[in-house]
């Protein structure tokens, strides 16, 4: 008895190590589009009102983004609050999107009254946003008024992130394709002087956000047709100072 119980430990390993988080079975392998005629991507769910807004601007960007990738295929998504012939469909069908999101059968339900060959459903989750003010002086070398000196400077770094679970629905079978959580973090970097830390202005909330529905869609974009995309990185740093600092670990990095 005891021999089998260590038989069944790695199953179970394997099986712990694909429902990690969220109870999902990651499906990392990028699908393949290239029989699809016809391809829905349903609006981004989401918690919180600000992620609604995000998961919107999200699935739209992430359409015109693939449609312009892959042009053999029709594609059919949600581009404003008129036009919006995904989530029309889903309410025609007494559904809900977070229905369509959480059981692939509904999701094919609704790529079938799409005449769609797959259907591309996500979750967001809630953005991050923060701000890490450095104390650490941080010294520019350079000539000032024509003699040789230093500057005394502080960095302040900016961060804004989300996780988006993305899914690929067979709509002819209701197997899923893909099933993998994309993650956007995005950096802006300050550096100033102490005297004028209050002249500085650093990025809104919103801006933050609209950058996030800017660069997740290309993110997820590259992770489901990576060979037809230039790479996106997961981390991209949007703003730094062009200058150099030096503190008492060298040069200071901007990454």
């Amino acid at each position: 008895m005891r021999f089998f119980s260590f038989l069944l430990i790695p199953f179970l390993l394997i099986s712990i190590a694909g429902c990690i988080g969220d109870g999902e079975i990651n499906i990392d392998t990028p699908p393949s589009f290239g029989e699809a005629k016809k391809i829905a991507i349903t609006p981004f769910i989401a918690e919180e009102e600000e992620a609604q807004k995000l998961g919107k601007r999200i699935s739209i960007n992430l359409g015109n983004r693939l449609k312009l990738t892959l042009k053999d295929s029709e594609w059919v998504f949600d581009e404003s609050d008129k036009v919006q012939p995904v989530a029309d469909e889903v309410a025609k069908l007494g559904l809900t999107l977070n229905d369509v999101y959480a059981d692939p059968a509904l999701a094919a339900k609704v790529g079938q009254a799409l005449n769609a060959d797959i259907i591309i459903t996500g979750m967001v989750n809630n953005p991050r946003l923060a701000r890490k003010d450095s104390n650490e002086h941080l010294m520019r070398q350079g000539r000032q008024s024509g003699i040789s000196g230093t500057s005394t400077f502080i960095t302040t770094r900016q961060t804004a992130s989300v996780k988006t679970r993305v899914k690929v629905i067979d709509v002819a079978t209701g197997n899923v394709l893909y099933n993998n959580k994309i993650q956007s973090y995005l950096k802006y970097w300050f550096a100033y002087q102490t005297q004028m830390s209050n002249n500085v202005i650093f990025k809104e909330d919103v801006d933050m956000l609209a950058d996030l529905g800017i660069h997740l869609p290309r993110r997820i974009s590259y992770m489901l047709y990576p060979s037809g995309l230039k790479k996106e990185p997961q981390d991209k740093v949007l703003l730094k100072p062009d200058i150099v600092l030096k503190g008492t670990g060298g040069v200071f990095k901007f990454d």
